[in-house]
């Protein structure tokens, strides 16, 4: 693609969710994941725990409603709607209350806000589109089905997905969703090999789209952001509020950042704003999104 008509490159961005992914078990020496490493060495990353308790921005006892439950549903909504709970209105992965209408995914945002974006999205866990999570704006929505296939078969098939719209197609801002960290968890728990080999299987199929993307013509400029949406204990499982279900990463990569970069306490509401930042999508303060921008060179705006 050629470059856009000031001659400066064209932002894109990448979004990749890995499901249950532990960043003490990711970052740790002998993790398998010698992509990921090369993200964490080489752009920015930070870590924060899912707000528990807390009312504008007052502490309480016990749970409100604002907690981020430590469920995939609710996780992933503030991932992609950019606020928490008690304005999208999901608590469990049963969506049940959820206002997509109101508060939509970031691809949606920026498609309706700049019809000329490519927009698409590649998901095992296919309740992220049967829910309505992913919206019916995102130009494309692909979901295989890991919870009856297996989500080693069912991330291959998002991978490959993403693979051939990388290499075939334009996308400006792709999302891709893994899930074979959190069944390896809800299975074996987070100490496991199985673990471990989840992990090595994303981390093989990220450095196929990071090598897709690298492959691409000039005049590009891509972002990528890599997160999760919640812990696990040690033995397996989440839904609590302990510190390891409750701790989530955010790593972004973008040209310019200095290597190593440590990002103040990332959180998942501001992947959003962040997306939209990057493609210069302005963000209307009545869609009321509860996160920041994450910082990011000063070249990184259109």
């Amino acid at each position: 693609m050629p470059p856009g008509p000031d001659g400066a490159a064209r932002n894109k961005v990448l979004v990749v969710g890995m499901d249950g992914l532990r960043h003490d078990r990711l970052t740790r020496p002998r993790a398998h994941a010698p992509v990921l490493h090369g993200l964490l060495t080489a752009g920015a990353h930070g870590t924060s725990l899912l707000p528990y308790g807390e009312r504008d921005g007052q502490a309480e006892q016990g749970p409100s409603t604002s907690m981020a439950y430590t469920d995939s549903g609710p996780g992933w909504s503030s991932v992609l709607t950019g606020v928490w709970p008690d304005r999208h209105g999901v608590t469990g992965n049963d969506f049940i209350g959820a206002d997509y209408t109101r508060y939509p995914d970031f691809l949606s945002r920026a498609a309706i806000a700049r019809p000329g974006l490519r927009t698409a999205a590649a998901v095992s866990w296919p309740e992220l589109v049967h829910r309505g999570v992913l919206g019916p704006a995102i130009g494309r929505r692909v979901h295989y089905d890991g919870e009856t296939d297996g989500y080693a078969t069912a991330d291959d098939l998002v991978a490959r997905a993403a693979m051939r719209w990388l290499t075939e197609h334009d996308p400006d801002l792709l999302f891709v969703y893994f899930g074979g960290t959190d069944e390896a968890g809800h299975a074996t728990g987070p100490l496991s090999p199985a673990y471990d080999d989840a992990l090595l299987a994303q981390d093989t199929h990220l450095g196929r789209l990071l090598a897709a993307i690298d492959d691409r013509r000039s005049g590009e400029r891509w972002t990528v952001l890599v997160t999760t949406d919640h812990g696990h204990l040690d033995t397996g499982g989440h839904g609590g509020d302990t510190d390891a279900e409750r701790e989530v990463f955010v790593i972004l990569a973008e040209p310019g950042t200095p290597a190593g970069t440590r990002l103040d306490s990332p959180r998942l509401v501001d992947i959003a704003p962040t997306v939209l930042d990057r493609l210069g999508v302005p963000v209307d303060p009545d869609w009321g999104l509860a996160g920041r921008v994450l910082p990011g060179p000063a070249t990184s705006r259109t």
